[in-house]
């Protein structure tokens, strides 16, 4: 039997009724369903009610209409009555594209964990398939409602309606790791997942989120912001110059070779700033060490350290302020023109 899509299309025919004060009654008439394989519209049989796709298709039809409570009351009765049904993949989708059609519609009226149980369940029993592609779509689209849309999820029947960001992000993880890896809605769900972490200023897991996201997918259309946002959430994560700079290390090698491969865009995203900011820190580092180990009297160290800033940050404030040291210590002579000055302070 060839395959023809679901793309469905219901043709209704209003039929008013004979009595006054009636309410009108609608009738289908006609269905329409797109064969991939022709690429024409063919005429199926209207549904059937007390049959498994009868009522399926009565159940869908409410659900494009809009009507999500007479559609969820309608799902559920078909569940029950159709247990076995091989057409219960679709009744599992469209259960789910019930509440979250419900829920973008008006908040709090749709069941989003409810919905991605009934995908989950779908994609435990038949991987692989159009509508299991379809549930991974819709998941990621939960995701995005929980973390992004500040949806809840609903407790007690309704009573509470509580945050669902721990859940969320274990729907994006679920993606990446067990239905999708490599694939193009693991790398939006990984970018989803990063996108989070570093709006939400956590920093350490948002350069994890994005360096994992250049690693596995290296050609991939979130390549450029990856490398952008780790190098900035590495930045960001660095607490003080009083600490390890472990994560300068990391956010200058990120924003270097984002500079290198997008010369056009780092000045857009004002990169040598940030890579000017980090060799600030870094001398401003080497400094403190310095003057520490003057302090303690441990001149040749303090002097060595003081050389250093000078060698290696030579564009920098603390670069001055590092060889004004030297000379305070004697460890070098002053430069001529501050010679010149010192001669004429003590000149009668």
């Amino acid at each position: 039997m060839r395959y023809i899509g679901l793309i469905v299309v219901f043709i209704l025919l209003v039929q008013p009724s004979i009595g006054r004060g009636q309410e009108e009654e609608e009738v289908y008439h006609e269905r329409l369903e797109y064969d991939t394989e022709t690429g024409q519209w063919v005429e199926i049989a209207p549904p059937i009610p007390g049959t498994d796709g009868g009522d399926l298709a009565l159940a869908r039809f409410m659900l494009a209409r809009g009507e999500y409570e007479k559609a969820r009351k309608a799902f559920k009765l078909w569940f029950k009555m159709y247990p076995d049904s091989a057409l219960r993949p679709q009744g599992l989708f469209y259960s789910a594209q019930t509440e979250v059609s419900a829920e973008e519609t008006r908040p709090k009226s749709g069941d989003l964990m409810q919905a991605y149980q009934w995908l989950e369940e779908l994609l435990e029993g038949w991987p692989g398939t159009e509508l299991a592609d379809r549930a991974l779509r819709k998941e990621l689209i939960i995701a995005e409602m929980f973390l992004f849309k500040g949806r809840k999820q609903r407790r007690w029947g309704g009573i509470l309606w509580l945050s669902a960001t721990e859940e969320a992000l274990d729907i994006l993880n679920r993606i990446v790791d067990l239905w999708a890896p490599g694939k193009p809605i693991a790398e939006q769900a990984l970018r989803r997942q990063a996108d989070y972490h570093y709006l939400n200023g956590e920093f350490e897991e948002a350069e994890l989120a994005f360096s994992r996201l250049m690693r596995e997918f290296p050609r991939g259309k979130y390549h450029k912001i990856a490398m952008l946002r780790s190098g900035q959430s590495a930045l960001a994560r660095f607490p003080g110059v009083q600490f390890d700079e472990a994560d300068l290390l990391e956010a200058e090698v990120y924003l270097n070779d984002f500079h290198e491969t997008y010369p056009q865009e780092a000045a857009e995203y004002r990169v040598p700033q940030m890579l000017s900011r980090i060799s600030e820190s870094r001398a401003e580092k080497e400094y403190s060490i310095g003057r520490y180990y003057e302090r303690t009297r441990a001149i040749d160290a303090a002097a060595y350290y003081y050389r250093w800033v000078v060698s290696q940050y030579p564009a920098t404030t603390w670069a001055a302020e590092a060889q004004n040291r030297l000379v305070a210590l004697g460890a070098v002579e002053p430069a001529a023109d501050e010679a010149d000055k010192q001669a004429a302070a003590i000149t009668p």
